[in-house]
């Protein structure tokens, strides 16, 4: 009789500190104030077309349908990598990374023969 009582009392605390501890999770991180926003930058407006640039000569170098970020990087017909450094509206100014060797048509085929 008194090890019934004992294990009745045994679950009844477990359950009362399973739903204690249940709640306390639950609600503990609404009663904490908002942490502190960092000051970023805002968000990129999203244009339909992008005209990437080159930086500093604002020679025109692509025209492009897509979303670019400042880092993207891209490859002219000249075979000139270039990276996003800058965007303001709808232009994006790159800047020269290094020639890049792709052969052309034709060049690849005659080489493995």
């Amino acid at each position: 009789m008194v090890a019934k009582k004992r294990l009745f009392v045994l679950v009844a605390a477990l359950l009362v500190g399973g739903i204690a501890l249940y709640l306390l999770i639950n609600t503990l991180p609404l009663s904490l104030p908002p942490g502190q926003q960092k000051p970023g930058e805002t968000p990129q407006k999203v244009y339909d077309h992008y005209v990437i640039l080159e930086a500093g000569t604002d020679r025109m170098l692509m025209y492009v349908p897509l979303v670019v970020s400042v880092g993207d990087e891209l490859i002219t017909e000249e075979n000139k990598r270039y990276q996003i450094v800058r965007i303001e509206e709808n232009r994006a100014y790159a800047r020269f990374v290094e020639y890049v060797g792709i052969p052309k048509d034709g060049q690849e085929d005659q080489k493995k023969k």
